[in-house]
């Protein structure tokens, strides 16, 4: 972004560059079309309703209204918002992406079938604030190194973590379910 536009938070160069621009300086994170689309459309969103492309007054927002105001934003769900509110507001809030929907699955912490949104609420709700974060980022580290836990993984039985829960319990007279293969996410 730096090398692209002269720094990463130059909002009217990334708008006045365009699309392609932006696909191009983002591909390697993956989905470079959408996210390009959906990052231009958010600045002239707030660009539009505020008059400049600054967000800062969610700094003085509470929390609800942040999120509900983030939410506003076409093209923002739940996820992106929590992200918002965790990484770039530091406030508690448990963000679910694919790695925290498949890895609490695994462990029996959100409730089956749950979708991501449903997900998102019950671990919101159920991991304490001050965990939240580190919570967060150990899951997707976790789900990105662990040869059983992540998407496709096949290595069963060698995950010292799903050893040690099972169903969102302690094993202990806990009758492990065996498994063959991690399902990927779609």
């Amino acid at each position: 972004m730096d090398k692209a536009y002269g720094s990463s938070d130059k909002w009217e160069s990334i708008v006045d560059g365009g699309q392609t621009k932006l696909q191009q300086v983002i591909q390697s994170g993956g989905l470079s079309v959408v996210k390009s689309k959906v990052i231009i459309s958010i600045l002239q969103q707030a660009k539009a309703k505020y008059g400049t492309y600054s967000l800062d007054h969610l700094f003085s927002t509470p929390d609800d209204e942040a999120m509900q105001e983030l939410l506003s934003f076409q093209g923002v769900g739940p996820k992106t918002a929590s992200c918002v509110l965790l990484f770039c507001l530091q406030r508690p809030s448990f963000a679910v992406d694919t790695h925290v929907y498949r890895i609490t699955g695994l462990l029996g912490w959100r409730p089956e079938g749950a979708t991501r949104e449903e997900a998102q609420a019950h671990l919101d709700a159920l991991v304490p604030d001050g965990e939240k974060y580190p919570l967060h980022v150990l899951i997707i580290s976790h789900g990105k190194q662990c040869g059983e836990c992540k998407a496709g993984g096949r290595n069963v039985g060698k995950c010292e973590l799903r050893k040690a829960f099972v169903k969102g319990g302690l094993k202990g007279g806990v009758k492990i379910e065996q498994e063959t293969e991690v399902k990927q996410e779609r």
